[in-house]
């Protein structure tokens, strides 16, 4: 990841807590999904609770993404995201954990979940699921998303982010 992109990202981490700052990069990740062809639905837009972006699809390529920030070295997968990726694994999407570790030099992890079970995980243990073609693809996408709607975003959070979603 760029450091620009990581001081922004540090910025909206300390500016808005951990809570809020995962929803905000959920929300970028999946203006990351539409700007590299995904249709792409968070669940958010819809108001209703479940996996953070239920359905990501371009051709025959069917995501459900659960989104996990963390500073520390693990992330806790619950039982309902757990749940949540299953009960979309049988509509016949791929269900991917996205870990972003916010540090210097850190960038997404795109992990296939279907082996994954709920729990506090360590990052570096999700290595052998990664889907790398994914993640490199992504990535700039994530990054221009990051730097494109930073300033807004620091000054409206979600709410910039949501009017961003429905026009995209």
């Amino acid at each position: 990841m760029k450091t620009e992109v990581y001081e922004k990202l540090e910025d909206l981490h300390k500016k808005y807590g951990p809570r809020e700052f995962g929803k905000i990069c959920q929300k970028l990740l999946a203006i990351a999904f539409r700007e590299a062809g995904f249709s792409c639905v968070a669940e958010s837009e819809r108001g209703v609770q479940g996996v953070d972006i239920g359905e990501a699809v371009r051709g025959d390529e069917k995501y459900s993404i659960e989104v996990k920030t963390t500073t520390t070295d693990y992330i806790y997968y619950e039982k309902k995201d757990e749940d949540g990726l299953r009960y979309k694994k049988e509509q016949g999407y791929q269900p991917i954990l996205a870990v972003l570790k916010i540090d210097r030099f850190a960038n997404w992890f795109f992990v296939k979940a279907d082996e994954l079970d709920a729990g506090k995980i360590y990052i570096d243990s999700l290595r052998v699921y990664r889907i790398h073609k994914l993640e490199e693809e992504i990535l700039p996408y994530f990054e221009k998303a990051t730097i494109e709607h930073y300033k807004e975003t620091r000054n409206d959070g979600q709410n910039y982010l949501d009017r961003m979603l429905r026009k995209k």
